[in-house]
């Protein structure tokens, strides 16, 4: 090696910078295992319960499990579809009641009509514009059934010439009221308008004067939690057990169809989109207050810098405190210091360490192998590495005095 040749590297071995490369990868490493677990759980878990509201296969209180079993239990045929053209093709089989729930209006009222169509009877659970528009001009929604805190679970009565209606007796008020040609359990909606008009009454079930389509205002009668309740029962086993097979379709997103109808695309997204925006939005605004830093006038300043050497020596030292490069920095240090002993002993440029510490030793008197511990071994801690420097500087003070 030549006494001037500076070391490249760290100066220590393969399995010292692989331990290295390792210690400072633990973080990503680390993430990358809690990923794989994740992933791990998720494909080895079972199937993803359901939790839908008013699905028949939800046993929580939102869901419908308790009305499917019992229909199916009456000789009544519970279909769940999960697209469209299965709706269709189950109605096309035969005669059928089709209950559609779909509260995120993924349909076109084009479907919805279709559908209406091919079913023997179809109920719809609290559509909106956007499926009313299917069914012509014989439904329209009143407004939402203001909620009376005094009671939790009031009534209303049927009032209506409906046979369903009437045997049900009574039916848990909550819910959206429409407008139609029978409109049973009639509830008094206030009008929200600026115009202050008076308040409008609409029915939580309606009908067509045949019957044939049905809009249930208040689609939660038929939850676990309040089919018990009053005559919800009655009326949701009577509506949705009138033919011997029920096709319970609750549609997704994948039903969507370009139609033009101009379909919001945030009713496509889950009901937490719109907050987590916002609280997205709140944590970038504060973390730009925190971390922000405001930029002042450039500062001028002559040309060439002319900057000392002790600083850039100072700088590339606590480059390698930084980066823990204990090694590399003690071989740095040993080269400057075989070169100058070089120098001074006026050993050729070309010399290797080896006959560096040679002249040193013919010179100095001292043992070779003092020399080569001294000089060729280096430390591998930050504390030795203090240590070391200033006893090879103090040997070169030694050996070749100025």
């Amino acid at each position: 090696m030549s006494p001037d040749q500076e070391v490249m590297g760290d100066g220590g071995s393969a399995l010292t910078t692989a331990r290295t490369g390792l210690r400072r990868s633990r973080p990503v490493i680390l993430g990358v295992l809690v990923l794989a677990v994740i992933l791990l759980v998720n494909l080895l878990s079972g199937p993803e319960e359901d939790s839908r509201p008013l699905s028949p296969g939800n046993a929580a209180p939102p869901g419908a499990r308790a009305v499917a079993e019992v229909l199916a239990a009456e000789g009544v045929d519970v279909e769940r579809v999960d697209s469209y053209d299965d709706a269709v093709a189950s109605l096309e089989a035969g005669p059928a009641t089709l209950f559609l729930h779909d509260p995120q209006q993924y349909l076109s009222s084009s479907q919805v009509e279709e559908l209406t169509v091919l079913a023997d009877r179809a109920v719809l659970a609290a559509p909106g514009e956007r499926q009313l528009a299917g069914l012509g001009d014989d439904f329209a929604p009143v407004g939402a059934v203001p909620l009376d805190l005094a009671d939790e679970a009031p009534t209303v009565a049927a009032d209506c010439p409906d046979g369903d209606a009437t045997a049900a007796g009574t039916l848990t008020a909550g819910g959206i009221a429409y407008s139609g040609a029978v409109e049973c359990f009639p509830v008094t909606v206030e009008d929200g308008g600026e115009d202050g008009g008076e308040d409008a009454t609409g029915g939580l079930y309606t009908t067509t004067s045949d019957g044939s389509v049905a809009v249930l205002g208040a689609p939660s009668i038929l939850s676990n939690a309040a089919v018990t309740d009053a005559g919800n029962a009655a009326l949701a086993l009577r509506v949705l057990g009138s033919s011997p097979t029920l096709v319970w379709y609750e549609p997704t997103g994948a039903d969507v169809v370009a139609t033009g109808e101009g379909i919001d695309p945030r009713t496509l997204l889950p009901p937490w989109v719109d907050p987590l925006l916002l609280w997205l939005l709140a944590c970038a605004v504060l973390a730009m207050l925190w971390r922000g830093r405001r930029m002042g006038p450039l500062a001028t300043e002559p040309l060439p810098v002319v900057v000392r050497a002790a600083e850039t020596a100072e700088g590339r030292a606590r480059l390698y405190q930084d980066s823990r490069a204990v090694g590399h920095a003690a071989a740095t240090l040993r080269a400057a210091c075989l070169a100058r002993m070089a120098r001074r002993l006026r050993v050729d440029r070309g010399a290797s360490a080896a006959e560096v510490v040679d002249a040193a030793a013919r010179h100095s008197g001292r043992p070779r192998t003092d020399l080569e511990q001294r000089l060729l071994h280096l430390p591998t801690t930050n504390h030795e590495l203090v240590l070391w420097a200033q006893d090879i500087l103090d040997l070169e003070k030694e050996i070749t005095p100025s």
